[in-house]
């Protein structure tokens, strides 16, 4: 996928999102003056709204998805900031930022082309350790051979394949970064084609042991 066809899926996600019935307040940008908002200028030094976002991208105003993703998290950000934590405008702006990352990880996980350097050499956090360890297991057993396959070309070190025969075990502190990430999009991709099932035994090396 290149530049354009992802600018052309965030397109797609910001129209999804602009249909939805509760989006109303993100559409447009807000109107503090009819709405007698006057600290709002004050509290919210840059504000940003749906439409805005889209007239960017129409206008090829983006120079990555990257910079696209950030100015959508700052329409829920700013509405979270100027809002009291639990109200329903900031219950509302956090429903919708989750489902939009949901959306944009999909995007990202079905095309790595997209990722640019610095994510891809960053270290990863436990958090997406103890993820990735977490979605493995949710994996079909066929793809989680491919998973290995994929680890044992790239970083054979993190495998121990001095277990039992049909076992492995994975060490992911020894994975390299680019590699990490490189496998964490392939389990996000196979995770967002298809429900996850229960794998069969023998279709593939089982992972014994998870090493966060």
């Amino acid at each position: 996928m290149t530049q354009a066809d992802g600018m052309a899926a965030m397109v797609k996600i910001i129209n999804t999102l602009m249909q939805r019935p509760d989006s109303v307040p993100f559409r447009e940008p807000v109107d503090w003056r009819g709405l007698g908002l006057y600290d709002y200028p004050q509290v919210i030094p840059k504000p940003m709204d749906l439409s805005t976002v889209k007239q960017t991208l129409e206008k090829s105003g983006y120079k990555s998805i990257n910079d696209c993703a950030d100015e959508i998290r700052l329409i829920w950000n700013n509405c979270k900031k100027y809002n009291q934590d639990g109200s329903d405008f900031y219950n509302l702006a956090d429903s919708f930022a989750k489902r939009f990352e949901d959306k944009f990880a999909k995007v990202k996980a079905e095309n790595p082309s997209l990722m640019d350097d610095e994510e891809l050499d960053h270290a990863p956090s436990l958090e997406e350790k103890t993820k990735f360890s977490h979605n493995i297991y949710r994996i079909k057993q066929d793809e989680l051979g491919v998973l290995v396959e994929k680890l044992d070309a790239k970083c054979p070190d993190a495998i121990d394949k001095s277990t039992a025969d049909d076992e492995i075990e994975i060490n992911i502190d020894a994975i390299d970064p680019r590699t990490f990430h490189d496998l964490d999009r392939y389990v996000r991709q196979c995770l967002a084609q298809s429900n996850p099932k229960k794998k069969k035994v023998g279709a593939a090396p089982e992972v014994k042991k998870q090493k966060k």
